[in-house]
């Protein structure tokens, strides 16, 4: 079922091929370490200004030139920058498959911006700046992100924009853009010959720096917090929101159970704090659970909004199905569960982008076993109530937990001893 096939070549860089062969088309993800994470506070920013300058200009080719060898392929290159890293993407037929790979070739050759380019690309980071508003949510993932250079957003900030050289990013550029610090992910319909020709037009491409230019660091206090890790943000009018996360221990929790996990609490309709909180006690309009990733580490947020007066009731019902989940599974839930998953991993096979997106995260995280699909098919066949329940106990420790609130000062008062008390419900 998975068909990944890993290469690493000797300048580097890693490439991750999983042929389609029902499918129509061919699907690349170029995945490159370097955003907020790796940033400090006077260049914060620069990760996504770079994106920008690759569509300004791409290894000498100018925007119009750009779009003229997208338009020839009937293609459209996308670009995104998340914390940890800056992906690339685009999807061809596979008669386009030499003219895409020597494309993404261009991301590394050393071809520096101008300063008009810059000039140009800094103004629309800038009007992108003013048009962001911050939100409770923001603020939150920031400092799950701190390290101690600080926590920053993706976009960076107008001063940090504004005061940003040709020389700094000319630095970055080159720190960044090299085949040690990259994942160029294919999938889809194509060849073995083609797998072969990608390998050597990849193998070619030099380096600027002796080793890899980031290595990403545990967030601050990870498994370690306490109540001095908690966040409540007054704000007048509206709804409360809750923001709970759980650490996760990759040396304890495997990533297969962590998303079971997730699904039982409230990952789904069917989750228990769906079911409780919505169906049985109508405190929520929707309550909902995800697996966060950031690189390495994960963890597991729960989020809601409710009405500020039943806040502090709600919190208390959470925390008291918390507790139940790290006592009991219902058998019958896993067996569901197991079958839900396995279909959906042979459904990724289906889809040539899901099959990428896959690839490429399973390498920023430094685990490419994640998208070996036949591997985790068994590990859902063999896991057990018990397992679930050793990782459901943890997961949900108060040592693991991050509680954020942004609460109305008129309505809800002062809620310390609460937050203690339900951090006490876990111990």
């Amino acid at each position: 079922m998975s068909a990944v096939r890993e290469h690493h070549l000797p300048n580097g860089l890693t490439l991750l091929c999983c042929r389609q062969a029902h499918l129509h088309s061919v699907h690349f993800g170029l995945y490159l370490k370097g955003g907020s994470l790796y940033e400090m506070k006077q260049n914060q920013g620069i990760g996504h200004l770079l994106e920008h300058l690759c569509f300004r200009g791409l290894g000498g080719l100018d925007h119009e030139a750009l779009n003229q060898v997208q338009g020839r392929m009937g293609a459209e290159l996308c670009g995104a920058t998340y914390p940890e890293g800056i992906v690339f993407t685009l999807g061809a037929l596979p008669r386009f498959f030499t003219d895409a790979v020597h494309l993404f070739r261009r991301f590394f050759t050393d071809v520096p911006w101008t300063e008009e380019q810059i000039a140009q690309e800094k103004q629309v980071v800038l009007r992108q700046l003013e048009q962001e508003e911050a939100c409770f949510e923001d603020e939150v993932e920031r400092r799950y992100r701190r390290t101690q250079e600080g926590a920053f957003p993706v976009m960076g900030t107008a001063e940090s924009i504004e005061a940003m050289t040709p020389d700094t990013i000319r630095l970055w550029q080159r720190m960044v853009f090299q085949p040690q610090n990259a994942c160029l992910c294919i999938t889809g319909s194509f060849t073995k010959g083609m797998e072969a020709a990608a390998i050597a037009l990849m193998s070619d491409l030099q380096n600027y720096t002796e080793t890899p230019p980031f290595r990403q660091i545990m967030p601050l206090g990870f498994c370690c917090r306490d109540e001095h890790s908690d966040l409540v943000v007054d704000e007048e009018g509206g709804q409360a929101k809750v923001h709970l996360a759980f650490d996760i221990d990759p040396e304890v929790v495997f990533p297969l159970q962590s998303r079971v996990i997730d699904a039982v609490t409230a990952g789904n309709v069917d989750s228990l704090l769906f079911q409780e909180l919505r169906e049985e006690r109508a405190l929520v309009a929707e309550i909902e659970s995800y697996i966060e990733e950031t690189g390495a580490y994960q963890r597991l947020v729960i989020t809601y909004d409710v009405r500020q007066e039943k806040l502090e009731e709600s919190l208390r019902q959470v925390f008291t199905l918390i507790h139940r989940l790290r006592m009991y599974i219902r058998p019958v839930r896993l067996m569901l569960l197991r079958t839900q998953f396995t279909d959906n991993l042979s459904m990724m096979m289906d889809s040539a982008a899901d099959m990428s997106e896959m690839m490429g995260w399973s390498w920023m995280a430094g685990d490419t076993s994640q998208c070996d699909l036949e591997a985790q098919s068994a590990m859902y066949d063999e896991m057990t109530v018990e397992d679930l329940l050793d990782a459901a106990q943890a997961i949900f420790r108060p040592e693991n937990l991050t509680i954020s609130v942004q609460k109305d000062p008129e309505v809800v008062g002062d809620l310390r001893g609460l937050l203690r008390e339900v951090r006490e419900m876990l111990v």
